[in-house]
């Protein structure tokens, strides 16, 4: 065991020792450990398996309910607890968390600003009444249900703060959502500085949730986004539009771009390294969705500087149409060693898509045919004059043949064992214009 886990253990017995100490009048216990944060704010952890299951018909997940809740709470929030930030040391501390549901009472030990111990949770017996007397029903008025609630702290306070800021008659469980999800007050004010007033309470929640802060805004508004419906802002969040990625699009020259072009260019993989490599690599003012399509057809800088370097220069579309179609610079330096090194880039085109690789035409090159034009090499593909072809006519004694005719006895179905087959019926020595006329009128079948 490590002396953290020993130092630990050793804060629970203590706390435990004393809880015991108190017999049974606590109605919900549970451990947690906690943490002095540098800003002098407590990080506290609570876990429970202590919880009954929900009332109001719901099915538990569990037999009984394991809970585990999180939050940094003001050192003046936890009565009883010195005020001391850092490396916090109390051999027997005792402090509570007072709730309008009820009251969270912790007892352990603290060292070197980190601490354990258990926890119990009372009920206030006057919660529920006050609850109803703002219009809500507490289904669940056990133990339990009341705890969930004292966590997050919901109550007239919380129902008070939300109604002053224009959110009224919201229902219960949208209470304990807002406050779940930090929605709360504070959040809601610093939307309303930034703009967005009346805004429904689960898109609130949703902006909430999906990280849409005061500072995400104010990058927002600097980099020249004001006003905007709040989904659209939710969505460039989404999509990882940050303050960071606008000004690395505004220091490539791309400034006040509609942000659904933004979220684009995002999506798509335009970075601003992409942008400063596109650059140095010639591509400099293209328009934004130029360079989209670029991204998405994998031309890199790196494809590009290689070809330059192979004696190319193509445009950003020859790019394209080249990554496309799988011409590569590894290619071009295959077809280089074969003999075609002055290949026009349109003709490295066809012959990619026509399958003619450079071990291709290094199989032709060992079967006889070496430094072919390209474009009877293209027909010798296309019409399935291949290496192994060319080889089994040799063995039959037709060697050194045209390309052309090569192509025309393939063309007609002249195979090896045609050949020997007419061999056989008193044709030997044939011409290879005989053995395709032989062949045409079927004077000999195989």
């Amino acid at each position: 065991m490590t002396r953290s886990r020993a130092v630990f253990a050793c804060l629970v017995l203590v706390a435990l020792a004393g809880v015991l100490a108190q017999g049974q009048a606590r109605s919900v216990q549970g451990e947690w450990t906690a943490r002095v944060e540098d800003d002098g704010r407590v990080h506290l952890q609570l876990h429970t398996d202590d919880l009954e299951p929900r009332q109001a018909g719901r099915q538990p997940s569990r037999p009984r309910g394991d809970w585990s809740f999180g939050r940094s709470f003001q050192l003046s929030e936890l009565k009883g607890l010195p005020a001391q930030k850092g490396a916090l040391t109390v051999e027997n501390a005792r402090f509570e968390l007072p709730r309008e549901a009820g009251t969270i009472a912790f007892q352990g030990s603290f060292r070197d600003g980190r601490g354990a111990g258990l926890f119990s949770f009372t009920p206030r017996s006057e919660y529920v009444g006050e609850m109803k007397a703002l219009g809500y029903a507490v289904e669940d008025t056990s133990a339990s249900g009341l705890f969930r609630l004292a966590a997050f702290d919901v109550g007239r306070r919380f129902h008070d703060e939300l109604a002053s800021l224009g959110y009224t008659k919201l229902p219960l469980e949208m209470l304990v959502r807002m406050r779940t999800h930090g929605a709360d007050g504070e959040y809601i004010k610093e939307l309303q500085a930034a703009g967005y007033r009346d805004v429904p309470a689960d898109q609130v929640v949703r902006a909430r949730d999906h990280g849409v802060t005061r500072d995400y805004l104010e990058g927002l508004a600097a980099a020249g986004y004001k006003g905007l419906p709040l989904e659209q802002v939710v969505r460039a969040r989404d999509h990882g539009v940050t303050h960071d990625y606008l000004e690395g699009l505004a220091a490539s020259g791309y400034k006040g771009l509609p942000l659904e072009q933004v979220v684009r260019a995002r999506d798509h993989g335009v970075s601003a390294k992409y942008l400063e490599e596109l650059s140095a690599a010639g591509f400099k003012g293209l328009p934004l969705d130029e360079v989209i399509r670029a991204r998405d057809h994998g031309v890199t800088p790196e494809f590009s500087r290689e070809l330059r370097q192979l004696g190319y220069s193509p445009s950003l579309d020859e790019l394209r149409r080249l990554r496309d179609h799988g011409v590569t610079p590894g290619y071009v330096r295959e077809m280089r060693e074969a003999g075609y090194g002055d290949a026009p880039l349109e003709e490295l085109i066809r012959l990619r898509d026509r399958g003619v690789t450079g071990s291709f035409v290094r199989e032709m090159a060992q079967a006889g045919y070496s430094k072919v034009p390209l474009q009877s090499l293209l027909r010798m593909r296309d019409h399935g004059v291949t290496p192994g072809y060319i080889r089994d006519l040799a063995g039959v004694g037709y060697k050194d043949i045209a390309p052309d005719l090569l192509v025309r006895m393939r063309d007609h179905g002249v195979t090896p064992s045609f050949i020997r087959r007419a061999q056989e019926q008193g044709h030997k020595n044939a011409s290879p214009e005989e053995l395709i006329r032989l062949r045409s009128r079927g004077i000999v079948r195989d």
